[in-house]
């Protein structure tokens, strides 16, 4: 199967992604959906983006989350959540985001599927196709060190687990985005972190023509989600 990177990670212009609590918080995995939310919609024209109050909020709601329970590092409802958690939640229940003119906008995903995270092949196909992938890694401290290029170090120990959006994909590498930074990486790095992938069919991936970027309606979205 040929495959191109198509660029859907360049949508978002420079400096307009936010960390969303993500420097205080173990928020990671609802700063990724809201993530995966803008640059999906930036692709198609039509942004959506979640603001720090609204991923606070989703976290809240999927895990409990109090954030009056105590500060950063001592706050006993902070634990983080998991991504079929999350994604149960996202389909179920959609998720709060703002579009461009400040009105609130529901998100709903129509579903997702868990991927293999050996198959470089399989995820380049799904993030291409879908727009974007939600990736679950063992975040190893080169990571945190270095967020201008994820490359293999065996010898960095892992700080522990860390949920990130996929936005690109290519033949050496992708892009991911976290702490509202743009981090390329290699498929090295991404097949020794790697823990879970998942790739999400969402309406909003299309545009006011019934198409998403990747050229498929929403038939065709459907159909591509069952191949997986």
């Amino acid at each position: 199967m040929l495959f191109r990177s198509r660029g859907w990670e360049y949508a978002v212009p420079a400096g307009k992604l936010e960390i969303l609590g993500n420097d205080l918080w173990g928020d990671c995995v609802c700063a990724a959906i809201m993530h995966f939310i803008q640059t999906e919609t930036a692709n198609v024209g039509t942004p959506l983006h979640g603001t720090l109050e609204q991923t606070l909020a989703l976290y809240s709601a999927i895990t409990g989350f109090d954030p009056k329970s105590g500060p950063p590092d001592n706050n006993p409802t902070d634990q983080g959540t998991d991504w079929l958690a999350a994604n149960q939640y996202w389909q179920k229940n959609g998720v709060e985001v703002t579009d461009a003119t400040g009105k609130v906008v529901i998100h709903k995903i129509l579903g997702f599927a868990s991927l293999d995270v050996a198959s470089i092949a399989q995820m380049r196909y799904a993030s291409d196709i879908f727009g974007g992938l939600q990736f679950g890694i063992r975040c190893p401290q080169s990571a945190l060190q270095n967020t201008k290029d994820w490359q293999w170090d065996p010898k960095s120990p892992i700080e522990g687990g860390h949920g990130i959006n996929n936005t690109g994909q290519g033949g050496a590498g992708g892009h991911i985005q976290s702490w509202g930074l743009d981090i390329p990486y290699s498929w090295q790095f991404m097949l020794n972190v790697l823990d879970e992938a998942y790739a999400i069919v969402s309406p909003f991936w299309l545009n006011m023509q019934g198409k998403a970027p990747s050229g498929l309606d929403l038939n065709g979205l459907l159909a591509a989600f069952k191949v997986i």
